[in-house]
């Protein structure tokens, strides 16, 4: 095990047909079926392009909330000002918070503790010599 410091790893390039995929994925709402057969996929493929583009998902996934989370705070601020209490403010709100504590801006819930171990070597101190009497 190597216990240096690591570079990241690089992404591998995206075909087009994968790309078409993200497009289609993100335009539609998450409709993965309807997604694949747009870029050219066939059904069986579905499963292979979940696991195989996950990251790429999870990450375009946090620039979309990142890019809601100025409209989330916005809302939040109006609904403080809003003097009448209107129906369904309550669940605004509630989004508006999720959203913000996705993207890092609201309540931290986890903490993360990230060590990284330089090297494996622990000093002790040296031992007392008993002599038993025999």
């Amino acid at each position: 095990m190597n216990l240096l410091p690591q570079t990241p790893n690089r992404k591998p390039a995206l075909t087009e047909k994968q790309e078409s995929f993200l497009e289609v994925l993100f335009e539609n709402g998450g409709n993965v079926h309807a997604a694949a057969e747009s870029a050219g996929y066939s059904q069986s493929s579905v499963s292979w392009l979940r696991e195989r583009l996950a990251d790429e998902i999870v990450e375009r996934t946090k620039i979309m909330l990142a890019g809601q989370s100025l409209k989330a705070a916005n809302k939040l601020v109006n609904l403080i000002d809003t003097p009448a209490i209107e129906r369904g403010d309550d669940l605004r709100m509630k989004a508006a918070e999720a959203i913000l504590n996705r993207v890092g801006l609201g309540k931290q819930e986890t903490v993360n503790h990230n060590v990284q171990a330089v090297h494996g070597v622990v000093l002790l101190p040296p031992k007392k010599e008993v002599v038993i009497d025999g």
